[in-house]
């Protein structure tokens, strides 16, 4: 018999060989949500994977966002088994999210009619009706290794032979269809009631409910600049011959590596140097220009290396930072629990604000404040601005496109730029690695690098992080007149070196253990890589160290 530490705190006799699915019917009423995932020792496992030694047990329900993943992970499962039983001859490539919902790319050129759509839906609404299980298995290595070269995947090959120690994978069967995921599985199809298949651009969006929504599926609403944002670098990565995880360790392995980091960086030179010219060249007489985006996009050096190319065109850029406009201490608004609320767009003193931009942009010389953030009060340490004629505002902050920081400023005098690291970096055609995931991953280093705040730390605050994006960054994304996407093609490498061992320090009786092993996981599937030649105005060194923009970090 095998003894568990339960949820509610006692210990419980199961035999062995039992599954946390098992274990989960006597915690049916212990939580408000469906349970699909377990959490083993601290990690994130299976609910049908058999166990065989005594531990620790612990649900993930579907409201939390590893929770949603495994709904996600499990609905695309069914989809890819209806393309294949119904549209076989359809070749589809998992490529990113939009809001709630997930793109699917038809890679081969079919046009799939709403008629096409209607029947798919149809046949995975009847495995849906019947419960249709969705099966834990292993496989071997030489088995894996044989369907792997049956169906011509290559990258999956190459993924599998750099993890040589791997010698039983895990694999969901869905009747008679064998599929590999990066991540836990529902049991089985009962639990994918809501969703929706959708027409877009060259393939299909499978919209689904949004975290804390499981009841209810909003409408669909395409966010076409961001899609295309993401399309461009994607489309640009696979030209290049890097948008996998296998292919980047092959560039690495090769000696390429050096080279990888000249062309990504030489890119993401061009694309700002462009943004520059925009602004020179707009018809509009531009002397505000805004920059917003969320947690570790690279907002600070984006905006210095914007103003350096502003420079080049002839236009002196003036940066304000939106830090110091922060109420005094006391006056700052509160979350629920009592503590403060600084993502909240009323911690910022939106009239002295909107006054200074006002008086600015009219010739006035106005005192600017610098916010102590010991003392909690903005001082005034002698800073003055007056505009000259080709002067222009820089200003950089999650809240930069909400239309009440800048509501003095008319349209016609300011720039909006929303920037996001949406990475194109793919484990395989089905497994994306998540935008979020790699942000957090920069964010672990950063403040490890400049803040003195560990990964447990980071770990702790990030659901707070993710809660400010999305209530005060992502619903003004598409007010923004230029979008820039700052993700790397190779910074996935460079991370792994920094990230592991700061990720390896969390302890398993700390709550966001299940979410480093996780990330752990992940970097595992990608070899590491030196950073002596990334440049010292790169994105990536605000995160990593050895920036020369030191002063603004």
């Amino acid at each position: 018999m095998l003894k568990f530490t339960l949820p509610d705190g006692t210990v419980k006799e199961y035999p062995d060989g039992v599954t946390l699915l098992e274990v989960s019917r006597d915690f049916k009423d212990f939580y408000n949500e469906p349970i699909v995932e377990g959490v083993f020792n601290g990690c994130g496992t299976d609910l049908q994977k058999p166990l065989h030694t005594d531990g620790t047990v612990d649900f993930i329900t579907w409201g939390t966002e590893e929770g949603r993943r495994v709904y996600v992970r499990s609905l695309l499962f069914l989809f890819l088994y209806a393309m294949r039983t119904l549209r076989p001859e359809v070749k589809l490539e998992v490529c990113n999210s939009i809001g709630s919902a997930l793109y699917c790319d038809i890679t081969n050129g079919i046009v799939l009619s709403k008629y096409d759509l209607r029947d798919i839906d149809l046949f995975m609404r009847k495995l849906i009706a019947a419960e249709e299980p969705i099966v834990y298995g292993t496989i071997n290595r030489a088995e894996a290794e044989k369907i792997l070269v049956e169906r011509e995947e290559d990258d999956r090959l190459e993924l599998l032979n750099n993890s040589p120690d791997a010698q039983t994978l895990t694999v969901y069967y869905l009747r008679d269809y064998a599929e590999y995921f990066f991540g836990a599985m529902m049991p089985n199809c009962s639990y994918l009631k809501l969703f929706e298949l959708i027409n877009y651009e060259s393939g299909i969006i499978i919209n689904y409910p949004e975290r804390g929504s499981m009841d209810r599926l909003d409408k669909f609403e395409p966010s076409a600049a961001l899609n295309g944002m993401f399309h461009e670098l994607q489309d640009w990565s696979a030209k290049i011959n890097c948008n996998t995880v296998a292919k980047l360790n092959r560039i690495i392995s090769c000696g390429y590596a050096n080279g990888i980091i000249q062309v990504a960086e030489a890119l993401h030179e061009k694309k700002i140097a462009g943004i520059a010219d925009k602004i020179a060249e707009s018809n509009k007489h531009v002397r505000l220009v805004l920059i917003a985006g969320p947690s570790s996009s690279g907002k600070t050096t984006f905006a210095q290396r914007l103003s350096i190319q502003m420079v080049v065109n002839g236009i002196r850029p003036v940066p304000i930072s939106m830090d110091d406009y922060f109420k005094d201490r006391h006056d700052t608004p509160r979350k629920a629990d009592g503590s403060f609320d600084f993502e909240n767009v009323e911690a910022i003193d939106l009239e002295l604000f909107n006054d200074h931009l006002k008086r600015l942009l009219a010739g006035e010389c106005v005192k600017i404040p610098k916010y102590n953030f010991s003392s909690g009060m903005r001082e005034y340490r002698g800073r003055e601005i007056k505009l000259g004629e080709k002067d222009v505002l820089v200003v950089e902050g999650i809240h930069a496109l909400n239309e009440r920081i800048s509501a003095a400023v008319p349209a016609a005098n300011k720039m909006k730029i929303y920037i996001s690291a949406l990475t194109p970096m793919q484990l395989d055609s089905y497994n994306r690695i998540h935008t979020t995931d790699m942000r957090l991953l920069r964010r672990i280093v950063r403040d490890s690098q400049f803040r003195s705040h560990d990964a447990l730390m980071t770990l702790k605050l990030w659901d707070d992080v993710r809660r400010g994006e999305e209530e005060y960054i992502f619903p003004f994304q598409d007010g923004a007149d230029i979008m820039f996407n700052t993700s790397l093609v190779y910074e996935f490498a460079v991370l792994k070196k920094y990230a592991e061992p700061l990720l390896q320090r969390i302890t398993p009786d700390e709550a966001v253990y299940t979410r480093a092993q996780r990330l752990l996981d992940l970097l595992s599937h990608v070899r590491g890589m030196d950073d002596e030649a990334i440049p010292t105005n790169s994105i990536l060194r605000e995160f990593i160290g050895g920036s020369i923009f030191k002063e603004a970090l």
